[in-house]
């Protein structure tokens, strides 16, 4: 199940940036690797205000899961950047683990502080997945005309409702920058697919065929390799 909390904020939107432009790089699951994360934003994205919130949160939450998911346990965690309008939203995948994301409104508190400021910095904020992989999201100002609507959203809520549906426990979503679905099947593993809707056929051929997953780099399967095996 996905959950978020939203607030206001409007910082100035440079004008280098062209609406739609997304990347996504996954990292080794080091600490170290925080680091290489935020030269690579600094390369990436202008100069500005809005550029530093967005490293920061970036940090706080590659740094979550590093430190207390799998992520950090041998395992990876991805990073997503997604330009558009008046926004850029930073989304981090994590590998799961027992613990889940609590923010902690006390300032004193040894644990939390992090995503106290990562709420702080964003105009929205979500999370969806559970112990076997989490997706979380914050939403960060560039501009002065507020926050707008991720435009992807109404056109993938039916699907991710009816996947939640038929895949109870499963956690999926859409990547904005490959522009395919993902899923967290039973089991372990990443796949991927075109549509909802073939991600839907290889989570249903998984559960009845009960086979393992290819092993492909991060444990990760697209949809024609899976469908290969399948077959």
């Amino acid at each position: 199940m996905a959950t978020g909390t939203s607030r206001a904020g409007t910082p100035p939107l440079p004008s280098a940036l062209v609406a739609g432009q997304r990347w996504r790089r996954v990292f080794p699951g080091e600490e170290r690797q925080l680091s290489a994360l935020r030269r690579w934003l600094t390369l990436l994205l202008p100069e500005c205000e809005a550029r530093d919130n967005v490293i920061a949160v970036a940090s706080e939450l590659g740094s979550n899961a590093v430190k207390h998911t799998l992520s950090g346990q041998g395992g990876w965690f991805a990073v997503e950047i997604t330009w558009y309008l008046s926004v850029v939203r930073v989304a981090v995948a994590d590998c799961g683990g027992q613990s889940k994301p609590q923010v902690i409104d006390d300032p004193l508190a040894e644990n939390g502080r992090g995503l106290l400021l990562v709420r702080g910095l964003s105009l929205h904020t979500g999370t969806a997945g559970d112990h076997r992989g989490r997706l979380i999201w914050s939403d960060i100002a560039w501009d002065d005309g507020g926050g707008e609507p991720d435009p992807y959203e109404a056109a993938i809520h039916d699907d991710r409702a009816d996947l939640a549906r038929r895949f109870a426990g499963v956690p999926a979503w859409f990547g904005r920058s490959t522009l395919q679905w993902w899923a967290l099947p039973r089991g372990g593993g990443l796949i991927t697919a075109p549509t909802a809707q073939e991600l839907a056929a290889l989570l249903r051929r998984l559960q009845c065929d009960r086979l393992p997953l290819p092993g492909v780099v991060h444990r990760w399967a697209t949809a024609d390799a899976l469908a290969s095996q399948l077959s």
